[in-house]
């Protein structure tokens, strides 16, 4: 009884571990408060969001993913995500509960095998990449799009727009969900909670400056990618402001090129691109700092 109860407490620790890891956490509370954040917006999302990470982790111990990855969450929160966009994009009917633990477990399915293939980090990739297959045969299935509509045109506001884009990262825009998703990651580290501020502000300077639609900026779409290319330099990369803000602003840039020429949700995929480019300039940096011996001669 003893054993079953302490497998029990660790799959959970792995659950809330796989939630947090969504602000690249790995900390059952965060886990937790962004539970709350999701379910002050939409509480059905919310039981998406757990049970993506419950089938995403389940689904990954099956496939005997790596020890350590599944102790920190990272093989159960892209299917955590894959939760949360099934429960933004498409009307809450039946069919949406059996495809959020089909497409968590494929998600999962990618995860280990991402994991295993790749010398570098995977990030949101395997949700991303089991959305975009969903998105095109997404009606073929029973599933229904829902109509989000255009976005209002409005003045820029500032502390809104920032904390909506917090709340956006996960899928849930608003200035409150945002509050509480920074909470999350300030029990965590409060460090990791100045960086997602500060990754939320820069696209918003950005996008506010280059004349980008104000409901859009306010509502968090714009920012949410910045928010976690911010966090994941500083966490993934290196500890090191500089690279915070190229982040982010990269990350901003690169979401509006997959706005405009993909035919499908944006989702996180500014901020995977930003994060591997990052990566690609760290590794070809050393060859750029060697000093040319014919130099001077």
């Amino acid at each position: 009884m003893t054993v079953e109860w302490s497998s029990a407490v660790r799959f959970g620790r792995q659950v809330l571990h796989g939630l947090s890891q969504c602000a690249f956490q790995s900390n059952v509370c965060t886990g937790a408060v962004f539970v709350v954040a999701v379910a002050i917006f939409n509480w059905r999302m919310a039981i998406a969001f757990l049970l993506g990470a419950i089938i995403g982790t389940l689904t990954a111990r099956v496939l005997r993913g790596p020890e350590d990855l599944l102790d920190a969450g990272l093989l159960g929160f892209n299917s955590a995500l894959m939760g949360l966009a099934l429960g933004h994009f498409f009307q809450p009917d039946i069919l949406v509960w059996a495809w959020v633990c089909v497409f968590a477990a494929l998600t999962a399915v990618l995860t280990v095998l991402m994991a295993k293939l790749l010398s570098f980090p995977f990030l949101a990739a395997p949700f991303i990449v089991a959305f975009w297959l969903l998105w095109p045969i997404a009606e073929t299935v029973g599933l229904t799009k829902i109509d989000l509509g255009a976005f209002p045109k409005a003045d820029v506001m500032w502390a809104m727009a920032t904390l909506s884009a917090l709340g956006s990262a996960l899928f849930s825009p608003n200035a409150i969900s945002g509050t509480i998703f920074l909470i999350g990651v300030a029990i965590s580290n409060w460090r990791h909670a100045a960086i997602a501020l500060i990754g939320g502000f820069v696209a918003v300077a950005l996008a506010e400056h280059v004349g980008a639609n104000g409901g859009a900026i306010n509502s968090g779409f714009v920012g949410f990618n910045a928010v976690l290319a911010a966090l994941a330099a500083y966490v993934i990369v290196a500890a090191d402001l500089r690279l915070v803000v190229l982040a982010a602003i990269t990350a901003t840039w690169l979401a509006s090129y997959v706005y405009r020429g993909v035919p499908a949700p944006v989702l996180a995929s500014g901020f995977v691109l930003s994060i591997w480019g990052v990566l690609l300039l760290a590794w070809a940096n050393p060859r750029f700092n060697k000093q040319d011996s014919s130099a001077g001669a």
